[in-house]
């Protein structure tokens, strides 16, 4: 007998896990039509508008815009956005949009290769020993997109040597991300300010750093910058959105522990006693990596749509 806090939804004639708890609160699922031209089972990054969305995976170098039907999302491959020519994987973490502009942000991390187990000690002793620069990870993207969501421009930059600037960061952009290495995974924008969430490094064990960065009007390149820390219990940022004003950020584990995911309410400012905790996301199979915060109504209730890595389509249910 299926347990009554197991939810399973068909979508798209295939059965998926979703987001489940012991009372779940109106969940409602995103329906896509057709199939995605990006990787469906690494969703790392979303937008949702009331004219599309927008998906994001950490492999290769493509994000999809998919136009709204109705209750629908119609995935075409028309719109499919290839962020760079190049063929090293981008590894895209977080989308941001505030029209005409999608924002595209990659992780900035380091790695290091992991064990196989049919190797040697020696073999994989030699693996681990060798951390990797992938340079295409490093990059913001700036899509600007027309009324028809035909792509018009893309831009880019690093934010490399912004994070080098600060004595707190630098330190960490020698390490491999989920080793407590520089690994950015949120990207929120709120006018001329785009704030960059770090899901590591995690400072003495609980603060997390959020670049605030001051965009300039004319061109495509950060004016200004400032370093904000916050306080999650040693958790880390998986992603984040503005909303009304206020920053929404979604938090979970720094490496592949197992762990609860949280969402918070940030007012931008510095804060190093531990962040109140506003939802904790319902347990789940997959991975949050993405959060968008809507209103049914102007005087509805919040509502936080979910993605997730390791389900198709991302999995993204909602929940309030």
């Amino acid at each position: 007998m299926t347990p009554p806090n197991l939810v399973i939804c068909l979508i798209l004639g295939l059965l998926i896990p979703c987001l489940s708890s012991a009372s779940p609160a109106n969940i409602d699922s995103i329906f896509i039509k057709g199939k995605l031209s990006i990787d469906p089972n690494n969703i790392s990054g979303m937008v949702i508008t009331d004219d599309f969305m927008a998906l994001a995976t950490d492999e290769g170098t493509a994000i999809q815009i998919l136009p709204r039907q109705k209750h629908q999302f119609i995935a075409r491959t028309s719109n499919r956005i290839v962020l760079s020519s190049g063929k090293d994987e981008l590894d895209i973490e977080g989308l941001a949009w505030q029209e005409p502009y999608l924002y595209a942000v990659g992780s900035h991390s380091k790695k290091r290769k992991k064990i196989k187990a049919d190797f040697s000690n020696k073999k994989n002793l030699k693996r681990l020993s060798q951390i990797h620069d992938e340079p295409a990870r490093n990059q913001l993207f700036r899509v600007r997109l027309d009324d028809q969501l035909k792509v018009r421009q893309i831009e880019s930059l690093s934010l490399m040597l912004i994070i080098k600037s600060f004595p707190l960061l630098s330190p960490f952009t020698a390490l491999p991300s989920k080793e407590n290495g520089v690994d950015i995974e949120g990207i929120a924008v709120r006018g001329n300010h785009l704030f960059i969430g770090f899901r590591g490094p995690v400072l003495r064990g609980d603060l997390v750093p959020i670049l605030k960065l001051k965009m300039n009007d004319k061109k495509f390149a950060v004016q200004a910058s400032k370093l904000k820390l916050v306080n999650l219990g040693g958790l880390g940022i998986r992603d984040m959105m503005t909303f009304e004003g206020t920053v929404y950020l979604l938090s979970g584990p720094v490496n592949h522990l197992p762990n609860d995911y949280h969402i918070h309410a940030w007012d931008g400012k510095t804060q190093l006693t531990m962040l109140p905790k506003l939802k904790t996301v319902p347990h789940s199979i997959g991975k949050p990596e993405s959060l968008v915060v809507k209103r049914r109504s102007k005087q509805s209730d919040l509502i936080f749509w979910i993605g997730q890595d390791g389900l198709y389509n991302g999995g993204i249910q909602s929940f309030n």
